[in-house]
């Protein structure tokens, strides 16, 4: 029996109707969700200490993967960011990869929206809805028969958005679809990133993950930093269903049944 953290965040900024602007700042929206048993997680926080004691970030400091990006065009969120050379910025990511991805418990699940062909005109509720329902089917699948227990942790975002998304959540888990969630608390807890390395964890997975979007279907050949990262970290932890299938398993699209899903087929299987 294991009991689960399972950290969510979210990359891109969704639009109902977006205009081409928005479109080639925001190619997708994605919702990473990071898994890792509590006894990993404890470990995990005793090592990001370390970490970061080692890259010599203050504590009520964090580093997010934004910052690589703001970085690089000259616009450093922060003076910590614009004191540390590019170099071991990234040397920081791959270095909190390497120690998560060392734990046994470590999943990636993803829920993707694709922003640049259109495919949804959902509005922002049901979209947030839809991402999260998916990755709690999938935990729910995976727990399901067993005493073991999850619960999902996402970042603070404004309090309107945070109220909607723990209805929400709520009311699918409460009412169930076409799973049962007896294995999952039935809501979302949030909590501040600056103090949960596992949100942070879940910031640089989605920040990965579009950047390896981006550098297959937006820009090819480009983002290359985050395609390595991709291929070497995360690849090997996604969720897989047992002939090794990913599409619908370890990276779902939302809304389904799009031209989106058979570009996602022809990317990861």
């Amino acid at each position: 029996m294991s009991h689960y953290f399972i950290f969510t965040d979210e990359a891109g900024s969704y639009q109902k109707n977006p205009s081409d602007a928005h479109i080639r700042s925001h190619p997708f929206y994605i919702r990473s969700n990071v898994r890792m048993s509590i006894d990993d997680y404890r470990q995990y926080q005793i090592e990001m200490q370390r970490i970061n004691g080692e890259y010599e970030i203050p504590f009520d400091h964090e580093i997010k993967w934004s910052d690589l990006w703001s970085k690089t065009k000259g616009r450093s969120r922060n003076e910590l960011i614009e004191r540390m050379p590019s170099d071991r910025l990234e040397s920081y990511y791959r270095r909190i990869f390497e120690t998560a991805t060392a734990k046994e418990s470590l999943m990636f699940i993803f829920t993707v929206t694709d922003i640049i062909g259109r495919t949804c005109g959902w509005g922002i509720k049901p979209l947030h809805k839809a991402h999260l329902q998916n990755a709690f089917q999938r935990v729910q699948m995976d727990l399901d028969g067993t005493n073991s227990f999850a619960t999902f942790v996402m970042d603070e975002l404004n309090e309107q958005t945070i109220q909607e998304i723990k209805s929400a959540c709520h009311e699918f888990t409460m009412n169930g679809d076409f799973v049962k969630y007896k294995n999952l608390y039935q809501g979302v807890f949030t909590e501040n990133s600056l103090y949960s390395p596992g949100i942070q964890l879940a910031d640089y997975a989605a920040g990965v993950m579009n950047g390896y979007l981006r550098g297959k279907i937006v820009q090819p050949g480009n983002y290359q930093f985050a395609t390595n990262l991709f291929e070497e970290f995360i690849k090997p932890h996604l969720r897989t269903y047992r002939n090794g299938a990913i599409i619908s398993y370890g990276i779902i699209d939302v809304p389904r049944a799009t031209s989106f899903r058979d570009r996602l087929v022809s990317i990861f299987e």
